[in-house]
């Protein structure tokens, strides 16, 4: 009896302390610079010039079909950059993400058209579950189009690893980060928020280079 409550103590005792170490990581990540200090060597300096294509990489759809924010801010960014001539041709990749049963490329290709970009020039990778994948399929459509320069947009923190992934099939890339909303995330919840996306870049990163993908 007396080993029975021992162990129901210790129990006790190391839910105890879990608690506090993950209520004093919540602290440190929502009220110290340490999403800042982590975000720092993911940033890629922008190198906006022309190029054969630009590629906007989707960033996830709601269930109710429409695109998430992060998606909205890599469209609205190659949508600038076709408006400034920098290619005449802009593809959206993306495949279908979970439960929602319609690619990401094709809504997107469906808000561009709305943004005034001519069906001609859009084109569409529907393929494709990650980075490495749509670097692969977009590759195949390249090649097809004998596109060799890339204007590649996708978000601030994920720009590093999909620059490094495209680059290392052949690409010539010039890096066009969309709104870096997550350089300027200056509140507790923002810090919150963000922190799992960058130790999922740092994981990525990790996972890309053992398997020889970047």
């Amino acid at each position: 009896m007396a080993n029975g409550r021992s162990l129901i103590r210790k129990i006790f005792f190391i839910l105890h302390l879990l608690l506090w170490l993950a209520l004093s990581l919540v602290v440190v990540i929502a009220y110290t610079p340490l999403t800042l200090y982590m975000l720092k060597p993911l940033t890629v300096q922008e190198e906006i010039k022309n190029a054969d294509l630009i590629l906007v990489l989707g960033g996830g759809i709601d269930k109710g079909r429409y695109l998430t924010l992060v998606s909205s801010h890599r469209l609205v960014k190659g949508a600038q950059l076709y408006f400034e001539g920098r290619a005449n041709k802009i593809l959206v990749s993306g495949g279908i993400p979970g439960k929602v049963n319609v690619p990401e490329a094709a809504v997107m290709a469906q808000e561009a058209k709305r943004l005034k970009i001519p069906a001609g020039d859009i084109l569409l990778e529907n393929k494709s579950q990650n980075t490495h994948a749509q670097a692969v399929e977009v590759k195949k459509i390249a090649d097809s189009l004998q596109l060799k320069s890339i204007l590649l947009v996708t978000s601030f923190s994920h720009m590093k690893r999909s620059l490094m992934t495209f680059e290392n099939l052949g690409f010539k890339i010039y890096p066009a980060p969309a709104d870096p909303y997550e350089r300027y995330t200056d509140d507790p919840m923002g810090r919150l928020c963000l922190f799992p996306k960058l130790v999922h870049e740092y994981g990525g990163m990790v996972y890309y280079k053992i398997r020889g993908w970047i």
